[in-house]
């Protein structure tokens, strides 16, 4: 049931759900007037869907409390969206955005997009659950099929994803990092996938104003719609579940390419060693010296990636005393001569040994022209993140990124979440992602 009439209660107008936008890993758009993504199908009656592109429609939720402040709040709600589509292009290399559903009639873009909806049942003075929201949407005949709903409260309900008869996404804190968490979760993607938990790394599938705000913006693992026949295990060991968010009917499809954030070089395999089992020799990765490899068995979090990740899929290195340990990525990229690169990787260990990234640059015949180390570091408990950064010298055509353990050690570390950027993403001060600020050395 749709309607525009004011209700406002004087009493509760101190009330607001506007929050700050997300300002790091960097700013979002000054210019209020972001660009608009467009709608993908546009109707006379947003609740008659069927038959119609599956599409997203967004809601402004209302209730006797707070009153109707629809035309108070229907720019903002729009902006909101458009810097949740915005935030998911900047995410990769490539452009895709969230399908949008308008209705026709309107006399701009804000109120084609935004549609008001009161909640009839809403709890006055207490929290709405997102149950009775979708309750509401159903009992007004909006479509279970083949659309899924963006809420913006204005009153008291949480930030929340839920699906029953059909999927809302709704927040009583409105910002694009809210909206986003709370839409990719209607991925079926768990909440040790999408976490606001920040702990010692960053989760894969993220979005908080206060830490990072995009999917997977830092390290590209679960969302790079370069490889749309890679899957991912969505939940913790021992669940099965494996998906692609770049496949979701929601979003638009991947189109080469735009320039990113991270500017990526790795594949799916050589950043998170999904394909393969505990236990197992990691594909795409070789070791060199003294020490050897395998796919980390299932164990405590300390030893695994296990909170954010499947708690099964980092490798681990075991170093040997007797001779330098070089484990690498066996495919090396090609670069261009002059242009910047930064290799990153997450390591961990519980026992005591120091390790440097290196950069290894190679000429078109695949011969080794120079390497480029990092600083040497000694590991620790938590998963913390190191870098190296280079610029790649004149004849190089190809570089091979390497974790290196000194001789005169005997320890085991894990090691994920690798990525090498392509430096020149246009939006920080050297081309390439920011460092996470938890180990750079």
């Amino acid at each position: 049931m749709i309607s525009i009439t004011s209700t406002a209660n004087p009493a509760h107008a101190e009330f607001s759900p506007v929050t700050d936008e997300p300002f790091v890993p960097h700013a979002q758009p000054a210019d209020a007037q972001v660009p608009r993504p467009g709608c993908v199908t546009t109707l006379s009656d947003p609740a008659v869907a069927t038959g119609s592109t599956p599409a997203v429609q967004v809601v402004y939720a209302w209730s006797e409390e707070f009153g109707n402040r629809y035309e108070q709040f229907v720019d903002r709600i729009a902006t909101i969206v458009d810097r949740v589509d915005w935030s998911l292009d900047q995410s990769t290399d490539y452009d895709q955005h969230v399908k949008l559903s308008c209705r026709s009639g309107q006399a701009d873009f804000a109120r084609s997009l935004v549609v008001p909806e009161k909640v009839e049942n809403a709890v006055i003075g207490g929290d709405t659950p997102a149950h009775v929201i979708e309750q509401d949407l159903v009992a007004a005949g909006y479509d279970p099929g083949n659309r899924t709903y963006m809420v913006f409260e204005d009153f008291q309900g949480g930030a929340v994803a839920h699906c029953d008869v059909l999927c809302v996404a709704v927040t009583d804190e409105w910002d694009s990092a809210a909206m986003l968490h709370e839409f990719i979760h209607l991925f079926d993607v768990d909440h040790a996938k999408v976490t606001e938990a920040v702990l010692h790394e960053d989760a894969d599938v993220m979005s908080t104003p206060w830490h990072t705000w995009s999917v997977d913006q830092e390290f590209n693992n679960y969302y790079d719609p370069s490889e749309l026949t890679a899957l991912f295990y969505t939940s913790t060991y021992p669940h099965q579940r494996r998906a692609n968010l770049a496949t979701w009917s929601m979003l638009t499809a991947p189109v080469c390419c735009d320039v990113g954030y991270s500017n990526d070089l790795l594949t799916a395999q050589e950043r998170t060693i999904e394909a393969d089992a505990p236990y197992a020799y990691p594909t795409g990765f070789g070791v060199s010296g003294g020490g050897w490899m395998q796919v980390t068995p299932p164990g405590p979090e300390n030893t695994v990636s296990a909170r954010y990740y499947d708690g099964r899929r980092s490798l681990t290195m075991n170093v040997q005393s007797w001779a330098e340990g070089v484990l690498s990525v066996t495919r090396r990229p090609a670069v261009t001569p002059g242009r910047r690169y930064k290799f990153f990787a997450r390591l961990t260990t519980t026992g005591s040994g120091s390790v440097r990234l290196r950069l290894t640059w190679y000429n078109a015949s695949g011969v080794a022209l120079s390497s480029s180390d990092g600083t040497l570091s000694a590991l620790n408990p938590d998963w913390a993140e190191y870098n190296v950064s280079a610029v790649a010298p004149a004849g190089a055509a190809s570089v091979q990124t390497s974790v290196v353990s000194p001789a005169g050690q005997s320890f085991a570390y894990a090691l994920d979440a690798l990525q090498l950027n392509r430096c020149d993403n246009g939006r920080t001060p050297d081309g390439c992602r920011l460092d996470s600020g938890l180990a750079t050395p």
